[in-house]
């Protein structure tokens, strides 16, 4: 699993002279090259555009570098369109989704017009054989009229945004702005010291410090940054997985999990170095055997139950989630209570079950729902919760088994509330935890 350790800030008073001028042009010099390999890469992918030239020779030749910096840009690059195109099928796949949502909306809409109709048409009726009465009347404009009108609004308002839908789904080439568009529109400095604030150097499995321009000396602490100019060596002091990095700087020449990347981000007075590498995991030391404990996230707590082998409750917890703290507040309770439910897993050496739930997905159902469910459901972080408590779990070789969600508080509610004597989340992380075991409800 990939994991990595962020260093101290090292403030540019602190190093030689020229140091804050030479690292800030290899900023912008790299993120040039990052634009371009970018340009290149996405006309190849989208334009069907071929060059005579390497991608590598072209920048290298454009710029008048080494190798380095061209093939870092490039790699990165390369990355940034994979991932384009992944995000673009998840994006055309929920569009998809939108719209037959959007279409069977429409037609309940439709239908209901046309009842409408024809009730307006039978008052007509009505009034034409002089059985019009005053009820009638009433009716027709304090009821029918403004419905007819509200339902034809919204028929409109649903086919403008069918219609919309329909125009992104015919989009082939999808926009990019680094920097971030926010910032374009609104503070050019801010867009422009964004735009070239980071560089990422691959790692390399060959040589001896696992990359190609930082080198890292495990004895005495020193990074030493290979500019184009010229060497910058200062002290660095990393934290989390301090132990982890070293190893694999200390790994034999062309080790499989040797290479160690590098991001340097600048902040204006200081720059960190983050050192992103190949951690070893354990195979997980919890199963199913003697039981497993299920969990049912909710909005304002997380349910937890614990089963033994024949799938019986032994024990059921609720750690409440308070929604009105701030935000890195609420981070802190959440990283907690992942901490908790680890430890719960690790001590009964069972394993972890879950639902897996598809998030864009949720995201559409949410359309059309009644406006306060639908902010509650905005503030609810179901995602960080769970890839909090996985990461966890992970780190701590617990297994994480997940299951499919459909009907768990459904099924706990009509099958164990009243058997059980329990809420319906207590009973929906009992289904769950069953569901992980094997059993069928």
């Amino acid at each position: 699993m990939k994991v990595f350790s962020m260093s101290q800030r090292i403030y540019y008073k602190d190093l030689e002279p020229e140091a804050e001028s030479i690292i800030k042009k290899d900023l912008e010099l790299y993120n040039c090259m990052l634009h371009k390999a970018f340009k290149i890469c996405f006309d190849r992918a989208y334009k069907d555009v071929t060059y005579s030239e390497t991608d590598q020779r072209m920048i290298k030749s454009f710029y008048g570098t080494s190798d380095y910096f061209p093939l870092s840009a490039i790699y990165e690059a390369k990355a940034l369109v994979k991932s384009l195109k992944c995000r673009e099928k998840e994006d055309r796949d929920l569009i998809k989704t939108r719209l037959k949502k959007i279409n069977k909306i429409i037609k309940k809409k439709e239908n209901q017009l046309k009842k409408a109709l024809k009730k307006k048409e039978k008052l007509i009726n009505r009034s034409k054989k002089k059985k019009y009465t005053e009820e009638d009347y009433l009716y027709e404009v304090q009821v029918l009229d403004p419905n007819i009108k509200r339902l034809k609004s919204i028929i409109r308002n649903l086919k403008f945004r069918r219609n919309r839908n329909v125009f992104k789904l015919k989009r082939k080439m999808p926009s990019v702005c680094f920097g971030g568009k926010k910032n374009l529109r609104s503070d050019l400095e801010t867009f422009r010291f964004k735009r070239s604030r980071r560089m990422l150097i691959p790692g390399r499995r060959q040589g001896k410090y696992s990359n190609n321009l930082f080198k890292l000396n495990i004895d005495n602490d020193m990074l030493t940054y290979r500019s184009t100019q010229k060497d910058i060596v200062f002290k660095v002091q990393f934290h989390k997985y301090k132990d982890e990095l070293y190893a694999r700087v200390n790994e034999k020449h062309n080790s499989p999990d040797k290479a160690v990347a590098y991001e340097l981000m600048d902040y204006g007075e200081y720059f960190i170095v983050k050192a992103i590498f190949e951690k070893h995991m354990n195979l997980p030391k919890t199963d199913t055997l003697y039981g497993a404990i299920g969990i049912d996230i909710n909005v304002d707590h997380i349910a937890l139950c614990e089963t033994n082998m024949d799938g019986n409750i032994v024990l059921i917890k609720k750690y409440p989630i308070h929604k009105e703290n701030t935000k890195n507040k609420r981070n802190e309770e959440l990283y907690q209570l992942a901490i908790e439910i680890m430890e719960q897993c690790k001590s009964k050496k069972k394993s972890l079950v879950v639902e897996d739930l598809n998030f864009k997905q949720l995201k559409t159902r949410m359309l059309y729902r009644p406006k306060k469910q639908n902010e509650t459901l905005s503030s609810f972080a179901y995602k960080k919760i769970l890839e909090k408590v996985e990461r966890k779990c992970l780190m701590n070789e617990v297994d994480v088994i997940k299951v499919d969600p459909r009907n768990t508080s459904k099924i706990g509610k009509e099958k164990y509330t009243k058997i059980k004597g329990l809420s319906v989340h207590y009973c929906a992380a009992y289904v769950i935890n069953r569901r992980g075991m094997g059993f069928v409800d």
